[in-house]
């Protein structure tokens, strides 16, 4: 199966931003990929290069601040409840060009038949935001585990493809170095655990609880990816997702994420609370 790339998500981050997300399909080449970034106001072009050379990401951040804010001159901007923008994304194997692949044109508003529905979705995400970041939520760092790149030299057998050592200190278990992205950083809500299992050994006992956490749709997050509370250094395993919907067009995401007791594996990786500023 020949390699493919997919767009995952694209959310707008009032009043100027975008977040794009993108996933690929049947990697399996190891080593770095490289990524280009177009924008257009239509499927057709002509397309804008925003970003061209990228190495081994799977987000961007369009920042429309300097784009005209006047829905009829001809040229794309977020304010406007009825112009489109368009994304499409390249990404380059390490084997070279003549194996790249290209998404298909992807909109930033799915086709929505009254205007008003999108205001209506664009205000419950910046209430549901600033309530989180001013009252009862709390910052989260959002590690996405990694799906691609330079497999690990360490614990990942290329013949076999399974990975000899869960706890490796190169993958965090994930068979790729690094084991995880860089963090995002956004809001959201964790709750008590509704019960919480005990285990009892010959050396220790053990605690493993499960908690519910909402937070905003950016990110999209999946099984396996690490949840941290930037405050206290807290970590959790997602591992359930699901999602709000108005009118099948995603408000927030909720994931069933179990907690990770202090001395776990997982608290030796690497996270530099400041390296990411929050996306809203």
């Amino acid at each position: 199966m020949a390699l493919g790339i997919h767009i995952e998500r694209i959310t707008p981050i009032y009043p100027a931003k975008v977040f794009l997300q993108w996933s690929l399909i049947d990697p399996t080449e190891s080593g770095s990929y490289t990524f280009t970034i177009h924008r257009s106001g239509s499927t057709g072009g002509e397309w804008e290069v925003l970003l061209a050379g990228g190495q081994n990401i799977y987000n961007y951040i369009d920042d429309l601040t300097e784009q005209p804010l006047h829905p009829d001159d001809g040229k794309v901007n977020l304010l406007s409840l009825q112009r489109q923008i368009y994304y499409r994304v390249t990404v380059v194997p390490p084997s070279g060009c003549v194996n790249q692949a290209t998404s298909e044109p992807h909109a930033l508003r799915p086709e929505l038949t009254q205007p008003w529905l999108q205001g209506l979705r664009r205000r419950l995400k910046y209430d549901e935001a600033i309530l989180w970041k001013t009252h009862n939520g709390v910052p989260l760092l959002i590690l996405k585990r990694r799906k691609w790149g330079n497999r690990c030299t360490t614990c990942y057998d290329p013949v076999t493809k399974a990975l000899l050592d869960e706890h490796c200190t190169e993958c965090w278990g994930t068979g790729f170095i690094h084991g995880y992205w860089d963090p995002v950083t956004t809001y959201g809500r964790i709750y008590p655990p509704n019960n919480i299992d005990v285990q009892v050994t010959q050396r220790d006992t053990k605690e493993s609880s499960n908690h519910l956490i909402t937070l905003t749709d950016v990110p999209y997050i999946e099984d396996g990816d690490l949840i941290v509370e930037r405050d206290t250094n807290k970590r959790f395993m997602v591992r359930k997702q699901t999602q709000t919907e108005l009118k099948r067009r995603t408000v927030h995401q909720q994931v069933t994420a179990s907690y990770i007791e202090h001395g776990a594996v997982e608290y030796e990786i690497p996270v530099d609370f400041r390296a990411s500023p929050p996306i809203i």
